[in-house]
């Protein structure tokens, strides 16, 4: 078995995009002869634990303690506060952690920026390959001091693997080396992320066959677009939105939904429990406000045979196309205008929903696993 040190603050328990991904990957790559040895924060924005150490199938889990006060999500417009308060025990633990254990590690795999200088640093220190892969576009500054410093990251790491094309080309513009960047694609576990009956689905969740159930998940974080989907919910009273998620925003969307009976908050829900929730909604909206990485619920939603309404908005559109669902303008009355349109054009819902489950399958199975694990 080929060991990796996994350095990245998102993990579960934590919830979200990168933290279902990091899990996939370890799954897949166990299959293919890997192991992981993760170094990680316990979560920084939910109030969920984890074990400091953790065990599972020759997996490693250290969670480090670190202060909280919703700072990672305060902290997030201000990159280099937020590298500030990423990067210190990311670099301790994983120092303490190779001083001991750096024999049997093949490669270090770092998750965003702070685990990549934090990678780079003890790659060079103990001899060992440097991974970088990015979540995000970053939208670097043509000059400065962060751009200055990105440049000097990227081109130090040994690979840099990129979730999207638009990431790609962001990163190449920093004047590294096309060989050296590559993408990668999430993938959906599909014996979780299927086509599940749409009649039981909605008796789960109290909903009526005559309902259009628009849905919401995610993070309920301004720049996810959660207040412009509740905005439509409200003004469009003929249609159920379902919202499912946490984060800051919560008692804002608690607020709204005791005002509104057509808004359903459903809180938190766990991966294995959402496949019932794309199946139970006929559209999933993802209006993100500032350019999303990639959007996993996208391919979440689409392997569970639901179309998705998406913001034209950084790598939404090398998501989805046209076949599975639209790309629109993120507010309010364009959600309106979307959800109305599919929810009196039958035929063409009918025909997004067999195109999505296709679409999945030959764009987001397991086999991207290959696009990482070949670089180890």
């Amino acid at each position: 078995m080929k060991k990796i040190l996994l350095i990245t603050s998102p993990f579960r328990p934590n919830i979200g995009g990168v933290e279902t991904h990091l899990d996939d990957l370890i799954s897949a790559a166990n299959e293919k002869d890997f192991v992981f040895d993760v170094v990680t924060y316990q979560p920084l924005v939910t109030r969920a634990r984890g074990k400091f150490i953790e065990r599972f199938s020759g997996n490693v889990i250290f969670r480090i303690p670190w202060p909280r006060f919703n700072l990672f999500l305060r902290l997030e417009k201000l990159p280099a506060l937020e590298f500030l308060y990423l990067f210190p025990g990311l670099f301790l633990g994983s120092l303490i952690y190779l001083t001991f254990c750096s024999r049997n590690i093949k490669a270090i795999h770092a998750q965003g920026l702070a685990a990549g200088v934090t990678g780079l640093i003890l790659g060079k220190l103990f001899r060992k390959k440097s991974i970088l892969s990015t979540h995000s576009i970053y939208n670097f500054p043509p000059n400065g001091i962060y751009r200055m410093f990105a440049q000097i990251l990227f081109n130090n790491v040994d690979m840099v693997l990129t979730l999207s094309k638009q990431s790609k080309k962001e990163v190449e513009g920093l004047q590294i080396g096309k060989n050296k960047v590559f993408v990668f694609t999430y993938w959906v576990d599909e014996t979780i992320f299927k086509p599940m009956s749409k009649i039981e689905s909605r008796n789960t969740f109290s909903l009526r066959s005559s309902d259009f159930v628009a849905l919401f998940v995610g993070r309920l974080v301004d720049v996810k677009g959660v207040k412009q989907f509740l905005d439509a919910g409200s003004k469009d009273s003929e249609n159920i939105y379902l919202i499912a998620g946490s984060g800051p925003l919560e008692n804002i969307v608690n607020t709204t939904v005791q005002k509104h009976k057509n808004l359903i908050f459903l809180g938190p829900v766990e991966n294995q429990k959402l496949p019932k929730v794309y199946s139970a909604s006929d559209v999933l909206i993802v209006p993100s406000q500032n350019d999303e990485g990639f959007g996993r619920v996208i391919l979440e939603s689409l392997s569970c045979g639901t179309p998705v309404i998406g913001a034209k908005k950084g790598a939404i559109p090398e998501a989805l196309n046209s076949k599975v669902g639209f790309l629109i303008e993120p507010n309010t009355s364009e959600i309106i205008k979307y959800v109305n349109y599919l929810k009196y054009n039958k035929i063409l819902l009918n025909k997004l929903r067999e195109n999505a489950v296709l679409f999945a399958k030959e764009k987001y199975s397991k086999q991207n696993v290959d696009l990482i694990i070949k670089h180890y």
